[in-house]
């Protein structure tokens, strides 16, 4: 469905369909009525306003939180201690240079044609996806529409992509490799890592960043004392219990969120062992929490915040200045100790 048949079925001129779209005000109501009733029936997608049209941006950035895990929670985001955070910090900063965020939510039953409309149509000119796993088809083929994009947790692309577009992550390796490490310090042996979901860049980054600071100690890496999670607390307390069932000589667990860090911590209460006397726990983010919970938790701080302002300052120049080359931007670790992990005796 056109502009050209849907002025053919209301009888009017291409022109009168355009101004209705835009809004003009030199339409009369009976005729507006008319043309909007075809369009909504025929679900009519308009390409672009006349302003767009004219190669203007307005000023408005999508922020897609993708394949978003608590499909059983009515508030998915507002609860999330991740994606919250950087969308309410997204707003923040896109604010400074005066410009609107639009949020969506494309959740595992969701496809990203709603995404697709609005770059399509203009309503936004920019998009920044976060939660998606790496490498989605779908982003790759926004990129190579020529789309203006930042992709938060996403593997390089290199050559597999044509087109520009932007990436911001942690250090993913980097703050695995300090977690891990400072157990070992601490006189640790029998450490496990619950890993997070595999099929995002900071799951698998975070597991070599385990394996690494493993195999620089001199110590065998056991497959039984790694689990993989989803980055929720319910995951982190499901892999605890499989790793404890079993594995009884474990002394230290690095977790690659601090949401999995809390799960395993609740499920090794439970069975009545101490944290961090008989079990020191290390997790990853820092969230608001960890600092609040019993006993506070260590682990690794990097800032959403930072990372949500790269993310909307580098898509804004993206934006008003065309940049000419794919960018790849990493946010800082920090090991941050607190009373979850311990030194033990050797």
């Amino acid at each position: 469905m056109n502009s050209k048949e849907i002025a053919k079925m209301a009888r009017v001129s291409r022109s009168t369909v355009s101004k209705v779209v835009n809004d003009y005000a030199n339409i009369s109501d009976k005729t507006r009525e008319k043309v909007i009733e075809i369009i909504k029936k025929y679900g009519y997608v308009p390409q672009a306003s006349a302003r767009n049209l004219a190669g203007k941006s307005n000023k408005m950035i999508g922020v897609f939180i993708t394949d978003v895990n608590h499909d059983s929670k009515e508030l998915r985001v507002i609860e999330s201690d991740y994606f919250s955070p950087f969308a309410t910090a997204a707003m923040d900063y896109a604010d400074k240079f005066e410009y609107n965020i639009l949020t969506l939510v494309i959740d595992k039953n969701r496809k990203f044609d709603k995404a697709r409309k609005l770059f399509y149509n203009k309503t936004i000119s920019g998009g920044i996806f976060i939660g998606a796993e790496n490498n989605v088809q779908e982003i790759f083929e926004l990129i190579r529409s020529g789309y203006k994009l930042v992709i938060i947790d996403q593997e390089r692309y290199k050559d597999r992509v044509v087109g520009k577009h932007i990436i911001v992550n942690s250090k993913n390796l980097e703050g695995a490799y300090k977690a891990t490490k400072h157990l070992i310090e601490y006189g640790h042996r029998e450490i496990a890592h619950i890993c997070g979901d595999m099929n995002k860049f900071s799951g698998f980054k975070r597991l070599e960043g385990y394996k690494k600071a493993i195999v620089e100690a001199g110590l065998p890496i056991r497959t039984e004392y790694i689990t993989e999670g989803d980055f929720t607390e319910d995951s982190g307390y499901e892999s605890a219990k499989k790793l404890l069932k079993n594995n009884n000589k474990i002394t230290g667990i690095f977790a690659s969120s601090d949401n999995m860090a809390i799960g395993a911590m609740r499920f090794i209460k439970e069975i009545g062992l101490r944290i961090p006397d008989d079990i020191s726990i290390v997790g990853y983010d820092d969230i608001k929490i960890a600092s609040y919970i019993s006993p506070s938790l260590t682990t690794i701080r990097v800032s959403i915040l930072d990372m949500a302002s790269i993310a909307v300052k580098s898509l804004i120049n993206f934006i008003e200045k065309d940049i000419k080359s794919s960018r790849y931007n990493t946010v800082s670790t920090e090991l941050v100790i607190r009373q979850s992990s311990k030194r033990i005796k050797e």
